[in-house]
């Protein structure tokens, strides 16, 4: 039986949805492991994730990875944009 999770992430800003969905896209079209599909999509300053597994552990594991992703990035863009403001 397939699990299945959605979320649905809000970010500040169409650009930092932007800059994390480019980054984050290359790894929902080459998923390491049949067991796991993931897809993503941008709409405007929302991102939609959709990953299905073969296992709970499975999902976990993806789900992870993402929002992990999904935090450096964007604690990065955070980061880079502090320092060009403030020198």
């Amino acid at each position: 039986m397939k699990r299945k999770a959605r979320i649905v992430l809000e970010f500040d800003s169409e650009e930092e949805a932007r800059i994390i969905y480019e980054a984050v896209l290359p790894e929902a079209k080459s998923m390491p492991t049949e067991r796991t599909k993931a897809s993503i999509i941008k709409e405007n300053n929302l991102i939609e994730l959709t990953i299905e597994a073969d296992s709970t552990s499975s999902l976990r594991a993806a789900l992870n990875s993402y929002l992990s992703w999904f935090s450096s990035i964007l604690k990065t863009v955070k980061y880079v944009r502090e320092v060009e403001k403030h020198g």
